[in-house]
């Protein structure tokens, strides 16, 4: 399976440039998949409902299913898994599109999602050298001479990353 990782400060856009280049892919066929960290504690467990009040009585895996999707949460009292192991428990697919784990080393091609937002951050890939691209709302030198990528511009986007992994899709009609 092909990765792509979009790394970048919080605020950048990444989330946002994900959700318009995952239709893209589809379009062109691709079976994607998405992983995405959150640095912050969450819940999609609602308290007073079924599986959340398994979880609360003790059960370390639970899994919701209704006619349309399922769900399964996992406690993870040994620590956060590691990318590897999450892209171990999906379904096969064409491309997977990370969004985060900036800190874990991966064979994922990673770009960075960098636009100004005010709090002085530096370019992660000053200090990443993994990073192989920026999706950026301007070229900077701080880029260094990385490729730049528009980030108003996902159908280039994708296009730039469907060639660098090469992927083959099927145009649909």
């Amino acid at each position: 399976m092909k990765i792509v990782n979009f790394v970048g400060y919080s605020g950048s856009g990444k989330t946002t440039l994900i959700e318009k280049l995952i239709p893209i892919f589809c379009a062109q066929g691709l079976r994607v998949a998405a992983i995405k960290n959150a640095h912050h504690n969450f819940d999609m467990d609602k308290p007073g409902k079924d599986s959340y009040r398994y979880r609360r009585a003790g059960a370390s895996q639970v899994i919701v299913r209704n006619a349309d999707r399922w769900a399964m949460f996992s406690e993870t009292p040994q620590g956060a898994p590691h990318l590897s192991e999450l892209i171990a428990h999906l379904d096969p697919a064409d491309l997977i599109v990370v969004e985060g784990f900036k800190s874990e080393d991966s064979d994922a091609l990673r770009l960075e999602v960098f636009r100004e937002i005010g709090r002085g951050e530096p370019p992660i890939c000053q200090s990443d050298e993994s990073i192989c691209a920026v999706v950026s709302d301007k070229a900077r030198e701080a880029f260094s001479a990385l490729p730049v990528l528009d980030i108003s511009s996902p159908e280039k986007v994708a296009a730039w990353i469907t060639e660098k992994l090469q992927i083959k899709g099927i145009e649909k009609c």
